[in-house]
Formats: C-alpha cells, sequence, structure tokens
C-alpha cells in the first residue's frame, strides 16, 4: 500500500494503488482514454505480472520488492520534435535519485540506469500526440529497490549495492520529489540545454571510449552528443565522421 506525495505539487498528489495488475502504463492508458486522470496521477503497483520495456521486452519484477509504478504527464507545452526532453528529465530523475547512495550510476541511453555495469532501472515512455503537441505521456518506471534474485547477472538493485533493505513507501516518495521538480523544471521551457547538459553529464560512454556491437562487429567508440530528437551520436573507431543512432541500430557491450 502507497501514501500520495502531499507535498509535491504535480506528481503523486493524487495516486491509484493495485495490489497487482497486468500493466501500470496500460491501466494509465484507460484512464487518460476515459479522461479520468488528473495529471501527475501516479498508477502504483506491489505485482505488475506483464510489465512491459523498451523494444518489446519484459520487465520483471518480484512482488512486494521493488517500485513499479507509471505516470500521467499533459506536456502540451512541449513542441513533438522536443519530445525527447520527457526522457531525459525522467532519467535524470531517477540518475539523481540513485546518486544519493552511490557513485557508480550512469544513464544508458535512452533512459535505463546502471549502478556499474548493471541495470537498476528501467523506463518505458509512451506519448500521444495531438497536432504539434503531445497531449499526453505515459511515464512507466521500473526500480529495483529489494530484489536481490534475478534471471540475468546483469541486473542489480538498491538492496544489492547497499547491503540492506530499503522501504518501499520512502523511497516512492524521494524518487516522486525528484520527479515533481523535474518536471517543474521542464514546465519553465527555459531550462530545456540545463536539461540536456546534466544528462550528457551522467550518460554513458559520453566523451569516453565504451564498447559497441555494430554490424555484427564489436567495435569501440565514443559517444559525442544526443540530437535533439534522442538519436545517439557516436564516433566509431577506424570510420570517418559522426553516426547518429536510433533504437535497435546499435548495441552497447558491457565489460565483464
Amino acid at each position: 500500500m502507497y501514501n500520495p506525495i502531499h507535498n509535491n505539487l504535480i506528481i503523486g498528489k493524487k495516486l491509484i494503488y493495485l495490489p497487482s495488475c497486468h500493466s501500470t502504463n496500460d491501466i494509465a492508458a484507460e484512464l487518460v482514454l476515459n479522461g479520468l486522470a488528473e495529471e501527475g496521477t501516479v498508477v502504483i503497483t506491489d505485482n505488475q505480472v506483464g510489465g512491459r520495456g523498451q523494444r518489446g521486452t519484459k520487465w520483471l519484477s518480484e512482488p512486494s520488492q521493488n517500485l513499479t509504478f507509471s505516470v500521467i504527464l499533459r506536456p502540451k507545452f512541449l513542441p513533438v520534435a522536443e519530445q525527447f526532453l520527457i526522457s531525459q528529465m525522467v532519467a535524470l530523475a531517477i540518475y539523481d535519485y540513485f546518486s544519493f547512495y552511490t557513485n557508480q550510476v550512469k544513464i544508458k541511453w535512452p533512459n535505463d540506469i546502471y549502478i556499474s555495469s548493471k541495470k537498476v532501472s528501467g523506463t518505458l515512455i509512451e506519448n500521444a500526440v495531438q497536432g504539434y503537441g503531445i497531449s499526453s505521456s505515459i511515464v512507466g518506471i521500473g526500480i529495483n529497490i529489494n530484489q536481490t534474485r534475478f534471471e540475468t547477472a546483469r541486473s542489480t538493485s538498491l538492496a544489492e549495492a547497499l547491503g540492506t533493505t530499503l522501504n518501499l513507501q520512502s523511497e516512492f516518495e524521494k524518487l516522486g520529489g525528484l520527479l515533481d521538480a523535474g518536471y517543474l523544471r521542464l514546465k519553465t521551457m527555459k531550462q530545456n540545454q540545463v536539461i540536456r547538459d546534466l544528462y550528457l553529464k551522467g550518460l554513458h560512454g559520453y566523451q569516453n571510449s565504451v564498447k559497441f556491437n555494430y554490424l555484427n562487429e564489436r567495435v569501440a567508440g565514443v559517444v559525442t552528443g544526443i540530437e535533439n530528437s534522442g538519436r545517439l551520436l557516436v564516433k566509431l573507431e577506424g570510420k570517418e565522421g559522426i553516426y547518429d543512432f536510433g533504437l535497435k541500430e546499435i548495441e552497447w557491450v558491457w565489460d565483464e
């Protein structure tokens, strides 16, 4: 059971708690479709049985161990061409949340969060476009808090990193506060470049050599930036010019 975050201005002031559900993003989408959702409404569950990740992947989470929730936003102020700012804002809030606990945090483009070389958080953002603006944005977030058993060695949790379990309501309030502050910053439309710069500062591979799989070949490369559309800019070793990539067009390789 979770409580609303009354100190926030937008995100989490209204909260819908479900002991179990298929997908919080799907529930949030139904609320938006039926005109039942105020901006900032959070749909949160202890047991998400059909969580979705990026590129059709699944988000698996042990019941009552982690934070799995979706936030309903109405960023009509944001032009469609600038929609990646939502992803950057959310990634920064989660990055800052984990940075309270460890200095080993990195953003993996576009918005996964890693501690060292292990994934600790994933985000799925689904935007609805109307004309030149965004009528609604559903931000699905999965945060590994207390889970310690995973199907892949490339996953971790905050409890595993710290060696202690945490109170889920308290962690939800901390993260919710950062998301609220980040969204208020975005709404001003005066700090877009600040958001972009801070995102780059936390981005894995930015101005550092990392490894990729590209065209069935393992290559080294340096992330040089992010286009406003969200495409990743990379200088690949031994190749001319700067390449730009979308999802599925390049794969990160993590050192063991």
